[in-house]
């Protein structure tokens, strides 16, 4: 006996986007400064989980189409963690 289900099929989909660097984008807590297509700093601000990483190399592309937001808010958020960072490691420098 046949039965009819429903099944998601997902779909690659490709977007041209026009943008100059350094470029800044933001996706819930995950803040992004590409300086290139494969080279960003990442900023991590999940309240649980707090960080400043350097990808240099692996970074998904799909990153550059989260939303734009600006180098200040960028900036800001970057200083909120790096301030954050040493207090909670008691440390004046990281």
């Amino acid at each position: 006996m046949k039965t009819k289900i429903k099944v998601t099929v997902r779909r690659e989909e490709v977007k041209e986007i026009e943008i100059s660097f350094p470029y800044y984008t933001r996706n819930k807590g995950l803040y992004c400064k590409f300086l290139r297509k494969d080279k960003v700093v990442l900023v991590c601000d999940y309240g649980f989980d707090i960080s400043v990483n350097w990808s240099n190399g692996a970074v998904p592309e799909n990153w550059l189409t989260f939303d734009p937001t600006t180098e200040e808010e960028f900036n800001t958020k970057f200083n909120e963690v790096m301030t954050a960072l040493k207090e909670k490691n008691n440390e004046k420098a990281i």
